[in-house]
């Protein structure tokens, strides 16, 4: 082959792979395709609308209705409260010899009162108030003492506490002294905001003498004191107390003798006219305190009526359940002094508020000056009722 031959051989096939190359070009962009090649796509640009403003249109302030002009009344001229007076006991009504012992906490005891125990208890004379409440399988009753103005140097014995102490320490912003509790009281107690002496966590004031354990633990208001000085739990309080009126009710019904039928241990209360005061007998016998020998007497008997409801909170070996002993909103009360009776209200809506006592016609009712005892008496067992003799 010459020269001129080869060479247009050569082109030829060159111009023939152009033209595949071509047609699998077209081919590859085709839309039968199955796999097109992906074609680069423009970013939208952003665009930002501005938010509108608006002008408040104002509007038109409505005109009060006419009302009717109140026709006037008599108000009575506010009455400046007085200033207590800080020599006298808010919980007695009494002159006290130094203001200072105004000035602490109350301290809310818890007395055994088993029949074993009466031969013994010391410092029930000295309290301010005495609450006597009625035990799980209304077996016997106990005692909670509250202690301000006096300070006894033994008080015994001492026992655990019970449902009614959550009602009652908060009103005098006091501490409770008690050997103890069942479990879930005390658990209760340990979520409560006031003072807990519990002898089981705060041994130090607190003694174990002879006898068997109703009656052999023991302790001192000064032995408490001195305990919460150490410990910063003192502090002064100051209670509204209660109404007091040395002149006796023109309107009570004669009461020489009041008879309390409390479970193991009924109560009667005789009026002495020398003293002035109801001396305390229990089963029949003088009610003595050990510190004096001399029998347990108060100024002020009230039987105070509420609600007694079951729980679940098993509080001894027999299966017996803790009282609840409800202590808000209001109920009836009978109030014993200078040889009557006067039926009154008691009133409690707040934990910390003092249960307060008003008479039939929504005033204080004015107790006498001097130690109170306060029977707390079930509203629905009518027998527990308080009898006048």
């Amino acid at each position: 082959m010459n020269t001129v031959n080869i060479v247009r051989s050569f082109l030829t096939r060159c111009g023939l792979a152009l033209i595949g190359i071509t047609l699998l070009t077209f081919a590859g962009c085709s839309p039968n395709n199955p796999t097109p090649t992906p074609q680069p796509t423009a970013l939208p640009t952003a665009s930002f609308t501005p938010r509108p403003t608006f002008t408040p249109v104002p509007t038109a302030t409505p005109r009060p209705s006419p009302t009717a002009t109140p026709a006037p009344t008599n108000t009575p001229a506010p009455t400046a409260t007085p200033t207590p007076n800080p020599n006298i006991n808010p919980l007695t009504g009494l002159k006290v010899d130094d203001p200072a012992v105004l000035q602490r906490r109350p301290l809310l005891v818890r007395i055994g009162n088993d029949p074993v125990a009466r031969a013994i208890q010391a410092g029930l004379s000295q309290a301010d108030v005495v609450y006597e409440d009625i035990m799980e399988g209304w077996g016997v009753t106990r005692y909670t003492a509250v202690f301000w103005s006096q300070d006894p140097k033994l008080i015994r014995p001492i026992r655990s506490a019970r449902l009614i102490n959550l009602e009652l320490v908060p009103q005098f912003d006091g501490a409770l002294a008690h050997s103890g509790a069942s479990d879930r009281i005390r658990w209760l107690i340990s979520q409560a905001s006031f003072v807990d002496l519990d002898e089981f966590f705060h041994p130090e004031p607190y003694t174990y003498g002879k006898g068997d354990w109703r009656t052999r633990l023991y302790t001192s208001a000064p032995a408490l004191r001195k305990y919460m000085r150490e410990h910063g739990l003192e502090k002064a309080v100051r209670l509204k107390g209660w109404h007091f009126a040395a002149t006796p009710p023109k309107d009570g019904t004669p009461a020489k003798e009041v008879y309390i039928p409390y479970p193991n241990g009924a109560v009667t209360w005789r009026y002495n006219p020398d003293t002035g005061l109801y001396e305390r007998f229990i089963d029949g016998a003088p009610h003595v305190d050990a510190n004096n020998g001399q029998q347990i007497a108060a100024a002020n008997v009230i039987a105070f009526y509420a609600e007694h409801r079951k729980t679940d909170i098993v509080e001894d070996s027999l299966g017996n359940t803790s009282i609840n002993i409800v202590m808000k909103g209001e109920g009836p009360i009978q109030l014993f002094r200078d040889g009557v009776m006067v039926e009154g209200t008691w009133r409690r809506h707040d934990t910390a508020q003092l249960t307060e006592f008003y008479d039939k016609d929504g005033n204080p009712l004015a107790l006498k000056p001097g130690p109170s005892w306060i029977e707390l008496l079930p509203t629905n067992v009518p027998k527990y009722k308080a009898q006048i003799r």
